[in-house]
């Protein structure tokens, strides 16, 4: 055998075994990655079934089911009627349209990035009420995305007399649980109903001049179409937070109705209005969610004494919106 023939075969047998025990290692590293998560979703598990006081969920993006313990299963067959399992879209599984509509108005809130606390009623089949107080919080991957939703529902039914006396007091502007349904679900700010109870009280003279100013999303239903609910929910919300944080302490911000708003000013007129406008205008030209751009239009007129009928003052600032929308927005 020649001199160069031994050196390839003694380097053959080296990439040879140097490849076994590359193979080898391999091998090794996914048995031992294998038994970390066997052991981390078993401690995972553990955690979630011991955890007796709540019931817990999580779901992706679309409103499916990654996760739960065995209480939340067992609400689900007994509020829904349905036995639940990975892969369940929870929307779909919800008979009643308010509590649906309720649900996802807090998943989108969790998407949108916000981790907060509420307070539900949940009446099963079999009539038993329970009081929860829900944790929502946004599930994000390493790179800081959100990709899901994770909820913590704390049973607190035992408690249910102290929980409303804590309302109660929470909500001492009307000293009654009639406050709890003066809020929008969806944007955070008061709803319709405490508009028209506000308006009432504002009517009086000390709080004249009263400007009432509307304000439009435009192309709502488009971006619904478009991009999906959640998405156009998220933008809706942030135009409200503009609002929201951008009046005074004694002005009133409520949703009129579907992508339509209205703000109360009491005494204010004229120029004070329209620099509350610009101000409004150049924060809500920096909102934006993905590619898309918001666009939004504004109406209001002014009750400067109790010789001017209210409804009239309220049709002409819309008049106003409907003229501004022309322009805005094609």
């Amino acid at each position: 055998m020649s001199k160069n023939m031994s050196v390839v075969n003694i380097e053959t047998i080296n990439e040879d075994n140097r490849k076994k025990l590359e193979e080898q290692s391999f091998e090794e590293a996914v048995l031992a990655l294998t038994e970390k998560l066997e052991l981390a979703n078993s401690l995972l598990k553990t955690m979630l079934e011991t955890t007796h006081e709540f019931l817990v969920f999580g779901l992706d993006r679309d409103y499916r089911y990654l996760s739960f313990n065995n209480r939340h299963k067992e609400m689900a067959k007994d509020q829904w009627g349905v036995n639940i399992a990975i892969g369940t879209r929870i929307l779909d599984i919800i008979n009643s349209n308010e509590e649906r509509q309720n649900l996802r108005g807090f998943f989108d809130r969790v998407l949108a990035g916000e981790q907060f606390s509420s307070l539900e009623e949940y009446e099963g089949d079999s009539g038993n009420v329970i009081v929860g107080k829900n944790h929502w919080a946004p599930i994000k991957n390493s790179n800081g995305e959100i990709i899901g939703i994770l909820c913590f529902m704390q049973d607190v039914t035992e408690h249910r007399s102290f929980i409303k006396e804590m309302l109660k007091e929470k909500n001492s502007l009307d000293q009654n649980m009639e406050s709890l349904s003066f809020y929008d679900q969806l944007t955070g700010v008061y709803n319709r109903k405490f508009y028209e109870k506000e308006l009432q009280r504002m009517d009086e003279e000390q709080y004249y001049p009263l400007s009432i100013i509307f304000m439009n999303i435009n192309g709502m239903s488009k971006i619904n179409s478009e991009y999906g609910h959640a998405v156009g929910d998220i933008l809706m919300r942030k135009a409200v937070q503009v609002l929201k944080y951008g009046v005074r302490g004694d002005d009133v911000v409520a949703r009129y109705e579907g992508d339509e708003f209205v703000v109360l000013m009491p005494r204010t007129e004229g120029a004070k209005v329209e620099r509350a406008l610009e101000r409004f205008k150049k924060s809500l030209d920096e909102v934006k969610v993905q590619s898309i751009k918001l666009s939004v239009s504004f109406g209001f007129y002014t009750k400067y004494d109790e010789s001017d009928n209210t409804e009239s003052v309220i049709k002409a600032a819309q008049r106003q919106l409907e003229r501004q929308k022309e322009l805005d927005y094609i």
